[in-house]
């Protein structure tokens, strides 16, 4: 083989190897055993459930350093460029799904699909109906894939989820929950959560989407009671309840110029719900009504003393019975941090006690600023 003809091979050779590595994706070296594609896009998607978007997007490029054409990383990186607030991502993802090798990294990317076409409704950027519509298309490509994969069917639960379909979210969940191969905690909780929103069974839009949250703002719980428990009827064929005994202490107060003052309320001028906010202050709702400053505090969650106040003041009103508005006044307290001379005792007594609503810990505690969690309860006042 003359000089020619080797130099030749060494080139062909050479070629060879450079695109075998673009096409394996190959990049930087690795530093150790666990520094590889899998781990980084894992430790990605763990950062993703945490809402560490940087630190999730970080692992997935050193994943991408490794093999750039390693699918689930580039699916991803595209679901963090969506949680940021851009669709771009969405190509991200698709091109992830392109690239990818094996069945299991094909519905990974898929899953990435249906999450980013939940958050994009989350953010507004497509319809509900668009949601379910692309959500079930990938979720079709998906089965087709691996019909008996978990995060396939919890992903389109949380789609159901999100369009507020109760029942198909429901019946996803369930699905998980019997395949027993992964997510079923996370199933379980999802199926308990659609159970509990099943029975507080809300009527309108609003109420379902409230009955769903952690925790309830007060210009929130304004909507829930005008447009879903309909409250205006307790408060126009009922006179306004007095409360014998104990007063709100002086900050929660508005005397004279003050209550006259109250409608113009200084923070909710651009606010979405401020017809509702309206509503509820001028029927006189305990619980929500403006600080003594003009703010209502629209974004403020309800605290367990406001929604027993708001409880009491709503069955004072819809059964017509005005001695409940002082049953307890004068009785001893069984909840230790809440003395018989707290301006709301009985209200709080009220909620529970004789059978009503218990908003009581397993420690007999109040915890009076404590946010409001129980709202599926509170949505069955309707019935």
């Amino acid at each position: 083989m003359n000089i020619w003809q080797r130099f030749l091979s060494t080139t062909l050779l050479l070629t060879g190897l450079i695109l075998m590595a673009a096409c394996a994706g190959t990049g930087r070296k690795p530093a150790g055993v666990m520094d590889n594609p899998v781990h980084h896009y894992q430790v990605g998607m763990d950062f993703i459930e945490k809402g560490k978007f940087d630190q999730a997007l970080r692992e997935f490029e050193l994943a991408l350093q490794l093999d750039k054409n390693y699918g689930p990383a580039l699916a991803g990186k595209g679901l963090v460029i969506v949680y940021q607030g851009s669709d771009d991502g969405l190509r991200l993802i698709l091109k992830g799904e392109r690239k990818a090798r094996t069945s299991e990294e094909k519905v990974w990317a898929i899953v990435a699909e249906i999450r980013a076409y939940i958050q994009m409704a989350r953010q507004n950027m497509i319809s509900e109906n668009q949601l379910i519509l692309k959500s079930k298309e990938a979720f079709k490509r998906g089965k087709v894939i691996d019909s008996s994969s978990p995060e396939l069917y919890f992903y389109m639960g949380e789609a159901y989820l999100q369009a507020l379909d109760f029942q198909r979210a429901e019946q996803m969940y369930a699905r998980v929950k019997n395949l027993k191969n992964g997510f079923e905690q996370k199933a379980d909780q999802r199926w308990e959560l659609v159970q509990k929103a099943n029975r507080a069974a809300p009527e309108t839009r609003l109420g379902k989407k409230i009955v769903l949250i952690d925790k309830i703002s007060r210009a929130d719980m304004a909507g829930l009671l005008i447009e879903e428990l309909n409250v205006e009827k307790f408060y126009t064929r009922t006179q306004k309840p007095e409360q014998a005994g104990f007063g709100p202490p002086e900050s929660l107060k508005m005397e004279g110029e003050d209550l006259y003052e109250q409608i113009k309320v200084k923070d909710i001028d651009d606010h979405p719900l401020k017809n509702d906010i309206l509503k509820v202050i001028d029927l006189g709702v305990k619980g929500l009504q403006p600080y003594p400053d003009h703010t209502f505090r629209p974004q403020a969650p309800m605290t367990k003393v406001e929604v027993a106040l708001l409880y009491e003041d709503i069955i004072v009103r819809a059964t017509g019975n005005e001695n409940l508005a002082s049953e307890y006044i004068g009785q001893e307290s069984h909840i230790p941090d809440v003395p018989g001379s707290h301006y709301a005792f009985n209200a709080i007594m009220l909620c529970t006690t004789g059978g009503y609503w218990r908003l009581i810990c397993a420690q007999a505690l109040f915890i009076q600023r404590k946010p409001f969690l129980e709202l599926t309860r509170f949505c069955l006042l309707k019935n």
